[in-house]
């Protein structure tokens, strides 16, 4: 687990103060009671800089009343593993990542959709990737890397 960058904690502290002000309690008790709900943590060390990290954010935005802002860190972590599920599969298969990982998907069973070409295309598109659960699209990225270990 990677610890929070110095910008991570001032955008969490800005966050806090603003949340826990349109909650009408203080930021501390406000910060200590959203943090063991969210993650089960007490202190930001036991924050990664990745998926606890947005999750407090998409909690913090979300009481503050910036629903944009905490759909935006709500999804975070689909993008990320989109991202590096993508830059996998071009390497197998670099004519058509998208297929590749439809039919990965679909082989699986962990498609939100049985056509290979509608998934494609679905992925291509970026709509089906909120689809699919975190932890469906980690065994996906899984079955990628072993795939490439196979190949070198």
């Amino acid at each position: 687990m990677t610890s929070l960058t110095q910008a991570q904690r001032r955008t969490l502290f800005a966050a806090i103060r603003d949340a826990a002000g349109r909650q009408g309690v203080p930021p501390e008790f406000y910060r200590r009671k959203v943090m063991a709900e969210e993650l089960g943590v007490e202190h930001f060390a036991q924050v990664s800089s990745t998926t606890g990290f947005d999750a407090l954010m998409a909690r913090f935005s979300r009481d503050a009343g910036d629903d944009r802002r905490a759909a935006r860190y709500a999804t975070q972590a689909v993008r990320r593993l989109q991202y590096v599920i993508l830059e996998a599969a071009r390497r197998i298969a670099p004519a058509d990542p998208c297929a590749y990982v439809a039919g990965v998907m679909i082989q699986s069973r962990i498609a939100p959709v049985a056509d290979t070409a509608m998934l494609a295309d679905l992925l291509r598109s970026g709509s089906a990737w909120l689809d699919v659960p975190v932890p469906h699209l980690r065994r996906v990225l899984m079955m990628l890397k072993t795939h490439l270990r196979r190949q070198a």
